[in-house]
């Protein structure tokens, strides 16, 4: 257990934090209007949201919500192993394995819950895990739950993935190994090198690949299919695993295969799946209805998709150390740690919500404001949002011309 000291200089510095007005997390939204929000009674523009379609707010998702409310009540009454699971459960992993190109697919109440119970459920102790140093904390977990060893690589680093298989199959030539990597990293935006994986394993027969497309599905390939869509591999690819809390406007999370002997295992034997409540009908439906939207308004990924570019060419003409590209998530780097708290907290009373994150989301002395946009985002909300950067990168010298080129290759090295 953690020391009473402990828990009581924790507790200090979070006093003294919302003392100094200075604490920037657990605000309390009063409501929500998809690209502005309603906080302690002031509306500001929302600049930090993964609802990156912008559909939480849409009335057609609302309403298949709402009829599914009043066809099964406020919760499932159980798990789906026992009497939890329902039609919409059904049809929505034959969609989401319809979505990704696979032959199955299984739904769990939370994104955390599916890597948590499937990663913990795959291997045996003799197998091994290959794992990306900037992983979801999910997925972290998922590996510690599984009885196979875990091995961290160098973040996006192909050439440190084909190294550790040589040794590992060197040493334990009988092992599965199983390579896990995001599909677009939360924090920094970046995407896996998927194609240079796919061509990797295919040296190894006893390798797989399971991405965790939370940040893709919805986002990057044809009709948001995600990132081994994007590159063309879906077939190469193991496991595609994806969240209901981004782009599908919902909560929930699922993985998807083409293994079916592996996937009725799964379905038997993922605990977080067998001993949770099942996800609501009402969010099951949300989802299936965002689904629908997606396929037959694909404008609306092409809107994500112009305003992601509008933004960071923006953030690079004001200095803001960001690369060219699509991709809806935005970081600014920062560095320290009470700058980014003070920095969100300007940005806050400014009319700009947008969240720092510090460690262990990214490296120590690597705080970012972990800013995104909407496709819901008009161009006046982007305009307001690179003003009030403008100023305040200024005021805290973290301008990109502001490092040195000594600073600049650190900050290379040790951040995202």
């Amino acid at each position: 257990m953690i020391s009473s000291e402990c828990l009581r200089s924790f507790s200090q510095i979070v006093a003294k934090a919302k003392e100094q007005g200075y604490y920037p997390y657990f605000h309390s939204l009063s409501a929500s209007f998809g690209p502005e929000v309603e906080i302690d009674s002031k509306r500001v523009i929302m600049a930090g949201s993964n609802d990156y379609l912008g559909l939480s707010n849409d009335p057609r998702v609302i309403a298949a919500a709402t009829d599914a409310l009043h066809n099964y009540g406020t919760g499932p009454g159980g798990s789906r192993f026992l009497n939890g699971n329902s039609i919409l459960h059904d049809q929505l992993e034959e969609r989401l394995a319809a979505l990704t190109g696979k032959r199955k697919a299984i739904v769990h109440t939370t994104g955390f819950m599916t890597n948590l119970g499937i990663i913990g459920s795959i291997l045996e102790a003799k197998d091994v895990i290959l794992c990306d140093h900037d992983n979801h904390a999910s997925i972290i977990s998922g590996c510690d739950a599984s009885p196979a060893r875990m091995i961290v690589y160098r973040h996006n680093d192909p050439s440190d993935v084909s190294k550790q298989l040589e040794i590992i199959t060197a040493s334990k030539p009988d092992a599965r190994i199983l390579i896990i990597t995001d599909g677009v990293f939360s924090m920094s935006g970046n995407i896996a090198k998927l194609q240079d994986l796919v061509d990797i394993k295919e040296k190894y027969p006893q390798s797989m690949i399971y991405v965790d497309d939370a940040h893709g599905i919805g986002v990057i390939g044809k009709r948001g299919r995600g990132t081994a869509d994007y590159f063309g591999v879906t077939k190469k690819i193991n496991f595609i695993m994806g969240t209901f809390s981004k782009a599908l406007a919902s909560i929930g999370g699922f993985v998807a295969s083409d293994d079916e002997d592996l996937m009725l295992h799964l379905k038997h034997y993922s605990r977080t799946l067998i001993f949770s409540a099942a996800l609501p009908a009402s969010s099951t439906a949300a989802v299936l209805a965002a689904l629908d939207i997606i396929e037959k308004e694909p404008e609306r990924i092409r809107r994500l998709h112009e305003n992601a570019t509008y933004m960071r060419e923006n953030y690079r003409k004001i200095g803001i150390g960001i690369e060219k590209g699509t991709i809806p998530i935005l970081p600014i780097p920062i560095g320290n740690d009470t700058t980014a708290y003070n920095f969100a907290s300007e940005l806050f009373r400014n009319g700009v919500f947008a969240m720092p994150a510090v460690h262990p989301a990214v490296p120590r002395g690597c705080a970012i404001i972990r800013s995104a946009c909407m496709a819901t985002h008009e161009k006046h909300h982007m305009d307001r949002i690179i003003e009030i950067l403008d100023s305040l990168i200024k005021k805290y010298h973290i301008r990109k011309s502001d490092l040195s080129d000594n600073q600049q290759n650190t900050a290379n090295d040790q951040c995202p």
